[in-house]
Formats: structure tokens, C-alpha cells, sequence
């Protein structure tokens, strides 16, 4: 059977070794954990070569930025202006300058790396009692999907995320401004625009069950389709070519099958609504990340019908899901009940290592037989 290289392993174990002293030993949050894993996984995935799901893509990209777009076209996508060009901005004029200054693909992989983990790896450390449970959230799977595959959305949410400083303080220019730089590297970053005032939204246990509950009923109706022509009217040419390009998608815009997916969100919804007012009074803004990830859960069952709608766009919503709600309800417990949620995430992780590494992990890239790295 597949099984994840090696580097991988050693990432998982100290993770693990990590979260249990973390949460058991010395019961609170240690920065040394944070960058050590933050360097192990930027050298993993940084320095990858032809590993992940659209790394042929974006390695074939790279030349033709240098070739086909000029400095110019960036500024024109950067200032909404028409333009010829369809890949975000920040991403384009990346690639170029490694490509003009002669450097390989794979500074551009480790750029990316770079902002995306620091990004989101200091939100975390910023926002969650113990860091070192998130970031198992985000090794398993996450980090293998958006990080090391769907590199453009990954630092799209990654500075959604961070944009979570400034809604909490009330910063309505600097939340926009980090939106403007999202969009910068993928259009769906233009969904986590109505989170600043989301989190202020009053929400308990029982709004919590509604809100999921008509979500879920009104995906057959595909009601999304209704806001396409508004959605147009509002947003850049582009994005909104996006949004109408994907609604008959042949390949994505099916129905989200139902399987395992169901059932893994099932259970944290469940634990969601069961420690909701823990939470809330052992937690600092938790009622902010509890209704984005309420929200994110939601857009997941309202466009379920549709499958990349339903993956793509509540991206950064569900980052607060398991990183940053999940992994704070770990603290907001005590005793017994703190000792049976971890047990439970870790053979939730467990799961994800065998099932990941003998699936999708092999066809990615990340096995120890097809794994390739630039630094040995």
C-alpha cells in the first residue's frame, strides 16, 4: 500500500508528539512547535518537484507568463482595467520576476509556500489556545489540497485568514485592502467579503441547526443561479465570468457525492452546536470564528448541488472550522471531555494519514516512490 514520503511521516509525529505536550503537559501554547513545523513543511512543499495535483499546470504557466504577458498587462489586472490576461495578478507578476531573473520553478513554489504558511501559521499561533491541534487540521488534508495543489486559492485564503486581525479590530480599510491582495492570487477570495459583518450576526445552538438545516434543503433548488445576473452586475468582469463559467460545468458543476465528506462534517457540526456556549465563555472571539464557520458550513450545503461552487467558494470560511473553532473547543473543555475530543481528532488524523496516503497521496505525488524534492 502507498504510503506518504517520509518527510511527511516526520511532520505527522511531531505533531503529534507536539499537540499532546502541548495540550496535556504543559497546557499552553509553545512557539517553538509553530516553527518547526512551519520550516518542515515550507522545505517539503517549497522545494517539491512535479508533486501535486496541478503542478504540470502551473509549471507550464510559468515560461508562458515570461513569454506572453508583459509588465504592463499585470498593472491593467491589478487596476481592474480590460485586459487579455485570466490568471491573478500577484500570482502572474510572481512568476515573472523568478522566470526574468532566471530562477527555477521551483523558487516560485517555495515563494508561495512561504507566504501561504507564514500566513496562515501566524493566525493561528494569533487566534487558537493550542496551535499545534490546528495544524494537524491543516496537514491533514488541507496542506496537500490547497498548499501543495491549488496553490492560487491556497494563498487566497491564506490572506482571507489573515484579514481576521482586522475585522476583529473594526478596520473596515485594511479588511478591504486584504481582500483587494487576495483576489490578487485567486477570485474566490471575493466570497469572504461579507465576513466582516458576519461575525456580528447573534448566533446560539439552535440559529446554529436552522441556518445548517435550510442551507441543506435549499441545495436542490440550486437557488445560486437566481444571483447570477446581480452577482455580474457588482463584481470585475472576470470573477463573474467565473462565477456563470462554472454554474454547467461538465466536469464540476455536478451534485457533491455523498460519502465519507458527509459524514466527518456531521460529526463537527455536532460538536459545533454541543460546546457552542463553552466556547463562547472560554474563548476570546470565538463567537467571531464560530459564525464564519457556520457560514462556510452553510455555503457548503447551499451549493452542493454544484460541486466546485461547493468546494471552492467557502474555502476560507471552513479554515475556521476545523483550525480555528474545532482546535479552540479543545481548550474550552476540561477533564474528561477535552481528553475524549482529542482522542477523537487524533484518530480522525489517523484516519486521514492511511486513507489520504493510499488515495489521493499517490496520485499527487506525495508517496515515498513518487516524491521528488529540489534539495535532495
Amino acid at each position: 500500500m502507498p504510503i506518504l514520503h517520509p518527510v511527511f511521516i516526520l511532520i505527522f509525529l511531531f505533531l503529534a508528539f507536539a499537540s499532546y505536550w502541548e495540550i496535556f503537559r504543559l497546557e499552553k501554547k509553545q512557539s517553538i512547535f509553530v516553527w518547526v513545523t512551519a520550516i518542515l513543511i515550507i522545505i517539503a512543499i517549497g522545494f517539491r518537484i512535479n508533486v501535486g495535483a496541478d503542478y504540470p499546470v502551473y509549471k507550464m504557466l510559468f515560461s508562458g507568463f515570461a513569454i506572453y504577458t508583459t509588465y504592463g498587462d499585470v498593472l491593467d489586472k491589478a487596476l481592474f482595467r480590460p485586459n487579455s490576461e485570466e490568471i491573478e495578478w500577484i500570482f502572474v507578476l510572481i512568476n515573472k520576476l523568478v522566470f526574468d531573473f532566471g530562477l527555477p520553478f521551483y523558487i516560485v513554489t517555495l515563494i508561495m509556500a512561504v507566504i501561504a504558511v507564514s500566513l496562515k501559521f501566524t493566525a493561528i499561533y494569533k487566534n487558537v489556545a493550542f496551535p499545534t491541534i490546528a495544524m494537524l487540521f491543516y496537514f491533514m488534508p488541507i496542506m496537500f489540497f490547497e498548499d501543495s495543489g491549488q496553490m492560487r486559492q491556497g494563498l487566497g485564503i491564506a490572506v482571507c485568514v489573515a484579514s481576521f486581525k482586522f475585522i476583529k479590530e473594526r478596520n473596515l480599510f485594511m479588511f478591504l485592502l486584504c481582500i483587494y491582495i487576495a483576489l490578487g492570487f485567486h477570485k474566490t477570495a471575493i466570497v469572504f467579503l461579507p465576513a466582516y459583518w458576519i461575525v456580528k450576526i447573534p448566533m446560539n445552538s439552535t440559529r446554529i441547526f436552522w441556518v445548517l438545516v435550510i442551507a441543506l434543503l435549499s441545495s436542490p433548488f440550486e437557488l445560486y443561479r437566481l444571483g447570477s445576473d446581480f452577482f455580474g452586475s457588482i463584481a470585475p468582469q472576470d470573477i463573474s465570468g467565473a462565477y456563470t463559467g462554472y454554474m454547467d460545468d461538465r466536469y464540476y458543476g455536478t451534485e457533491v457525492e455523498t460519502g465519507l465528506n458527509d459524514l466527518v462534517k456531521i460529526i463537527f457540526i455536532a460538536i459545533l452546536i454541543r460546546y457552542d456556549k463553552k466556547g463562547c465563555e472560554e474563548v476570546w472571539w470565538y463567537e467571531y470564528m464560530r459564525n464564519l464557520a457556520v457560514f462556510g458550513m452553510a455555503l457548503f450545503y447551499f451549493f452542493r448541488s454544484n460541486e466546485i461552487f461547493a468546494v471552492r467558494l467557502p474555502g476560507a470560511y471552513m479554515f475556521f472550522v476545523t483550525m480555528f473553532c474545532l482546535s479552540n473547543l479543545v481548550y474550552a473543555v476540561k477533564g474528561r471531555e477535552r481528553q475524549m475530543l482529542y482522542l477523537g481528532f487524533m484518530m480522525y488524523f489517523v484516519a486521514m494519514f492511511f486513507y489520504f496516503g493510499s488515495g489521493n497521496a499517490h496520485r499527487g505525488g506525495f508517496t515515498t516512490e513518487r516524491y521528488q524534492n529540489a534539495l535532495w
